[in-house]
């Protein structure tokens, strides 16, 4: 990252390509799938590009980094409900994102997802933040604006809800 602020072009075409993969399946997850995913992590890169003069080499680039596609995702989310053109993603469109290994032998894939994107937003984001991309609690509290033990509490009641929810399907398919 300090080499990009010094304007290497390399530099930045490595920051993309170690980060787009799991920012592309973080912003489909805020998303909820919607179309707009791949345009929003371009906008979330170019507001890296933009503020890159004020990114702070001490803190780790990557939890900055999901900070912004997260705070992309909210502004388009904002801007949809402003204009009134907010349209009902269907439950078929399953959010992008890997199954955290704590539930996978819960239930198959799909099933997974079905659930997480049944939780609450918050919840279910605290816990793939933390549980998928392996982000610690402090630096899901600073992405998410809450304290630490506020991002564990919705990390770990999302993963209570996740996984009876899961067991429920488990023992109705019996």
């Amino acid at each position: 990252m300090v080499q990009y602020q010094e304007g290497s072009l390399e530099a930045f075409r490595a920051l993309y390509a170690h980060l787009a993969p799991d920012l592309r399946r973080y912003v489909r997850f805020l998303m909820r799938g919607s179309d707009a995913a791949d345009d929003l992590l371009q906008e979330a890169f170019l507001q890296l590009h933009r503020s890159r003069a004020a990114y702070n080499p001490v803190y780790a680039v990557r939890p900055w980094m999901f900070g912004l596609a997260r705070n992309v995702c909210l502004m388009h989310r904002r801007a949809m409900r402003r204009w009134a053109t907010i349209h009902a993603v269907g439950s078929d469109r399953l959010p992008d994102v890997p199954v955290p290994a704590a539930v996978e032998r819960l239930a198959d894939a799909d099933a997974i997802r079905q659930c997480l994107a049944e939780l609450p937003t918050d919840h279910a984001e605290a816990l793939t933040l933390h549980h998928v991309w392996g982000f610690s609690f402090e630096e899901i509290a600073g992405m998410l604006g809450v304290s630490a033990v506020a991002a564990r509490a919705r990390a770990s009641r999302g993963m209570a809800r996740l996984r009876a929810e899961l067991e429920r399907l488990s023992s109705s398919r019996r």
